[in-house]
């Protein structure tokens, strides 16, 4: 039931980790609930949803302290009353994200599927760049979640492949650059990537 990390960011992130380790009656024991929350968890049958929604709720109102109502956008977006926020999961790690104006984050485990699927969310030129490294399924395992923590700042459609262009990068780089195509402008946006034991993170900066 580990709280394994706690982060801040000079741009104005909190994050925190959780990991996951069955104990389901700890953390139903454990956690502040809202009233939201006690809801939600009462509608909660499937196991892994639960584990996830557990693991993520432990990291914001455990890690981070924070007791404020989650509420969601018409997008199924979360957010708080005074900031946004960003769940991510990827058991046994979970994790939550806060900032005053933009929270985008992903948790991804390497996963050879990723490579299986590659085409459909990465551009060719960019899956020239993976096939170039020697940690082929890292690269393309980063490339995953910098896209997603991106579509989760702004929780619109995106065409992954085209519309979400990552800089060439480094694997255990830890600054990275995305350029996204949002209504038809192209925006640039920084991106921070680390470890959590063995999953990559991205966070939008």
């Amino acid at each position: 039931m580990p709280d394994i990390a706690r982060l801040s960011f000079p741009e104005g992130h909190e994050l925190s980790f959780w990991q996951f380790d069955d104990q389901h009656e700890f953390l139903d024991e454990q956690i502040p609930f809202s009233l939201k929350d006690s809801e939600e968890r009462k509608g909660l049958n499937h196991p892994k949803r639960t584990k996830e929604w557990l693991a993520s709720r432990a990291a914001l109102r455990l890690g981070l302290q924070i007791e404020e109502e989650v509420q969601y956008h018409s997008n199924g977006k979360p957010f708080l009353p005074s900031a946004e926020l960003s769940f991510s999961h990827c058991l046994p790690v979970a994790g939550a994200l806060v900032h005053p104006e933009r929270a985008g984050m992903d948790i991804q485990l390497p996963n050879p599927k990723l490579e299986v699927i590659s085409r459909k969310y990465a551009h060719p030129e960019e899956l020239a760049r993976a096939n170039e490294t020697k940690a082929k399924l890292d690269y393309l395992t980063i490339l995953w979640s910098a896209k997603e923590a991106v579509f989760k700042v702004y929780g619109e459609n995106f065409q992954f492949s085209e519309d979400l262009r990552m800089a060439p990068f480094q694997v255990g780089d830890s600054s990275l650059s995305m350029e996204t195509n949002v209504e038809g402008n192209w925006k640039s946006h920084s991106l921070r990537c680390f470890r959590i034991l063995e999953h990559w993170v991205v966070v939008v900066l």
